[in-house]
């Protein structure tokens, strides 16, 4: 995932709002809490998965908002009014304007259901439900039978984000398989629930890409190496959790990545080092292919950002 927080935090400088700014609360606590969003995609099939955390401090309104792409940040402006929520951010298009995004909903029959308007565009509805009551401590679970996502020879089992169809850039070579760019970010076929993944990459210099765990949660790959660590760095759960070590090879070696998943518990170990552990994920990451956290989902790996390559992904069952 490309990095955007500290942009999107800049950019927000310039939005002639103070980033603690809110509207006086309506006392109205059924907006409080985090919120799985849905909204159809601009100009092209399928939907957008976001995500927001309402919270009320001292009596001010904030948010943690994921708007879906990027890293989550603290919303400028967020208020009650009326019963109708409201928020906003800034928004650089891609001819380098910049917008202001104004979303506002109503909670119906427990939904969060709203509008988001993109400066003086169209409007594009989207519907909010709550994410699952995770358990504190999910109980322990047996490895089953594991399964190889990449066969070595082609790449039948995935499939093209956004398009569900067979997926473009992708080629295997001598058992690697590698992008092209420009290309798809790639899902399993294959759906899980609770597992550990084990995975065999490499990057190339200065490229960057991602592994998604049920296709939701970021674990950030990236050429890191010797950088200070942060919420983008290789290993990290991409905008909510840096790593405890830099455990990164240099780019063009490979590197190996375990991931297991329990309920929204993740634990991280990179190149025999666990750098994240047991850590409770607090919601989806940018870029999601859903945001269905409820149920089962599959495996993606990033392919639009930049070079990489992967030579084993072999997910294990916990049962």
């Amino acid at each position: 995932m490309r990095i955007s927080y500290s942009f999107l935090m800049c950019l927000a400088l310039t939005f002639q709002l103070a980033p603690a700014v809110a509207f006086p609360a309506a006392g109205d606590d059924a907006f409080l809490g985090k919120w799985d969003i849905t909204m159809p995609a601009a100009g092209q099939a399928g939907s957008r998965a976001l995500w927001i955390d309402i919270t009320r401090e001292g009596g001010v309104l904030k948010g943690l908002f994921q708007s879906g792409g990027g890293a989550a940040f603290p919303l400028p402006r967020i208020g009650i009014e009326n019963g109708e929520l409201m928020f906003q951010h800034p928004q650089r298009r891609r001819d380098g304007t910049e917008i202001t995004v104004t979303y506002r909903a109503q909670v119906k029959n427990g939904r969060l259901e709203g509008t988001a308007t993109y400066g003086d565009g169209p409007s594009r509805t989207f519907v909010g439900v709550r994410p699952p009551v995770w358990p504190e401590r999910p109980p322990a679970k047996k490895p089953g039978r594991p399964v190889e996502l990449f066969n070595g020879k082609d790449v039948s089992g995935w499939l093209a984000q956004g398009s569900g169809k067979p997926p473009k850039g992708w080629y295997v070579k001598d058992g690697i398989l590698t992008n092209e760019m420009p290309a798809d970010n790639i899902y399993s076929e294959m759906k899980f629930n609770d597992f550990k993944i084990d995975l065999e990459f490499t990057v190339d210099k200065e490229s960057n890409s991602g592994l998604y765990l049920r296709g939701r949660y970021e674990i950030q790959i990236r050429d890191s190496h010797g950088r200070p660590l942060d919420v983008h760095s290789q290993g990290a759960l991409y905008g909510f959790k840096i790593p405890s070590v830099d455990a990164c090879k240099p780019a063009g070696e490979w590197q190996k990545l375990e991931a297991t998943l329990v309920a929204n518990r993740v634990t991280v170990v990179l190149n025999g080092t666990k750098i994240i552990d047991n850590f409770a994920i607090p919601g989806i990451t940018g870029g999601a292919l859903d945001s269905k956290e409820g149920e089962p989902g599959p495996i993606m790996l990033q392919g639009d950002h930049g070079k990489v390559q992967f030579r084993r992904v072999t997910v294990t069952p916990l049962e």
